[in-house]
């Protein structure tokens, strides 16, 4: 595989994650294409990147690429006033 792939699995990690909030939040126009844009990315980038459970890296960039936002609004949270 190329090098490249491996990015998209990471990307295909990142937006898969923004599924969770537009879900969350339920049903308004915003949330949809929110959740519709987010998954049709993460499955562009999933079929980009050639993602297989049969190639450990794949997975394990995808999970990584889940975990970067979790880790980012720990370290970093948002504060409403």
């Amino acid at each position: 595989m190329k090098w490249y792939n491996y990015v998209f699995c990471f990307l295909a990690g990142v937006f898969l994650i923004h599924l969770v909030p537009h879900v969350l939040n339920g049903l308004s126009l915003k949330n949809v294409i929110g959740a519709t844009v987010s998954l049709v990315g993460g499955c562009l980038f999933l079929w980009a990147g050639k993602f297989s459970f049969k190639k450990p890296w794949t997975i394990v960039l995808l999970l990584i690429g889940l975990a970067t936002p979790l880790v980012f609004v720990a370290v970093h949270p948002h504060h409403t006033h």
